[in-house]
């Protein structure tokens, strides 16, 4: 009997980095699949049926470039990757440098 497989989500996102860092077209096609998805409200009750189809393409690559099973992205973090890459951005609140640097 197969155990079934424990995925580490910090394993996860540093290779993706990593497959993002070095190789340029990696990360150009990684924001041109970011920029068709959809902008879709939080409140939203589903994915559209094309939302999740760019989201499904999108993973196929990730597990592609990275050369082994990986968590999927959801639809969330779709949404979040997509408001720092394609919107540029990002959640001041959470930022470790926002006392540092007087906002």
């Amino acid at each position: 009997m197969n155990a079934p497989v424990q995925l580490d989500p910090h394993a996860h996102l540093q290779s993706l980095y990593m497959s993002l860092l070095t190789r340029q077209e990696r990360f150009d096609e990684f924001r041109h699949l970011l920029s068709l998805y959809p902008e879709i409200p939080e409140d939203a009750d589903a994915e559209p049926e094309e939302a999740r189809e760019i989201r499904e393409a999108l993973n196929e690559r990730i597990a592609e470039w990275t050369g082994r099973p990986l968590a999927r992205l959801s639809s969330t973090e779709m949404r979040i990757w997509r408001g720092v890459i394609i919107d540029q951005r990002v959640n001041i609140a959470i930022s470790p440098w926002k006392e540092a640097n007087g906002y």
